[in-house]
């Protein structure tokens, strides 16, 4: 009885041995197909799915009505092969909105900035980088369907592909909810970052820029004063000095000598004129340095 109980175990137990070591066995195989379907490197990310779309919908404000159009927008060109639909033909259409919009919010901001400095504003300040920074400020990089162009560096290229999600995402609220929401969106997210106009106007002689601009605008010539100073026979003086028209004092500067200390003043004249203008004013760069101080000043 007992080696009959013994045997019949021995039995169910190379069964039970047998059909774990082909479940097994399956497992490997299985795992082993799905290594050869994968390239080697590359790395398996899960597909945004409709809920990420609506979040981006909800963080945006938007409601296209069609989760599709969310979609389309941020799937990228080189998603698929382009075999399904992409954002191309929306970022086309976003990316030339956005330059009309851009365009009148600086000629309205700076009525008399040159073409060439509106350029550079437009570029510094509302260029590809600025675009994807809004992107990633609303979590577009999460719902992003691309390619990346290398498989070890699978972030580089994001920074225009967001950008032109961004191009796109305009160009799709101007085709489904016409210009004014299209304005208004770019208006709200994209204009309201800050402006560097300094970062663009290249002053290499403030002071001789600002005597050509005051003899522009038939105003009294500029002149420094010094407003305080503190150890000025010490190894560390500091100077404060004010450059005025008349009686108006137009810029304000420090420095450890009177010279530094001018030269901002005069730069800070230029920059708060120049906030809302900028345009050439006939200096060539090659002119002689100048002093705005009283001839009975020594700097």
């Amino acid at each position: 009885m007992f080696s009959t109980v013994t045997r019949a175990s021995s039995k169910a137990g190379l069964k039970l041995g047998a059909v774990s070591g082909s479940r097994a066995a399956l497992s490997i195989g299985t795992a082993r197909k799905m290594a050869k379907e994968v390239p080697s490197g590359r790395r398996v990310v899960a597909e945004p799915g409709s809920t990420t779309y609506a979040a981006l919908e909800a963080r945006l404000n938007l409601s296209f009505g069609d989760r599709a159009v969310m979609e389309q927008v941020c799937t990228h060109k080189s998603y698929a092969q382009g075999r399904v639909e992409h954002n191309e033909r929306m970022e086309w259409i976003g990316k030339r909105a956005l330059n009309l919009f851009v365009g009148e919010h600086l000629l309205a901001t700076y009525p008399n900035l040159s073409t060439e400095a509106l350029q550079d504003v437009q570029h510094s300040s509302f260029g590809m980088s600025s675009l994807a920074e809004v992107g990633r400020h609303f979590g577009m990089q999460a719902a992003m369907r691309w390619e990346p162009v290398s498989r070890e560096a699978p972030a580089v290229g994001l920074t225009k592909v967001l950008g032109k999600a961004v191009q796109a995402l305009v160009g799709a609220i101007y085709q489904r909810q016409g210009e004014a929401a299209a304005r208004q969106f770019v208006k709200q997210h994209v204009l309201s970052r800050p402006v560097d106009v300094e970062a663009v106007m290249q002053i290499k002689n403030p002071k001789v820029m600002l005597v050509a601009l005051t003899r522009q605008k038939g105003l009294e010539y500029p002149v420094a004063r010094i407003l305080k100073e503190t150890g000025r026979f010490t190894s560390s003086p500091v100077f404060i000095v004010g450059v005025f028209c008349g009686t108006k004092m137009v810029g304000m500067g420090f420095g450890s000598s009177l010279k530094m200390a001018e030269h901002r003043a005069a730069k800070d004249a230029l920059l708060k004129y120049y906030a809302k203008e900028i345009k050439d004013i006939g200096v060539t760069g090659d002119e002689p340095d100048v002093s705005l101080f009283a001839q009975d000043v020594a700097v």
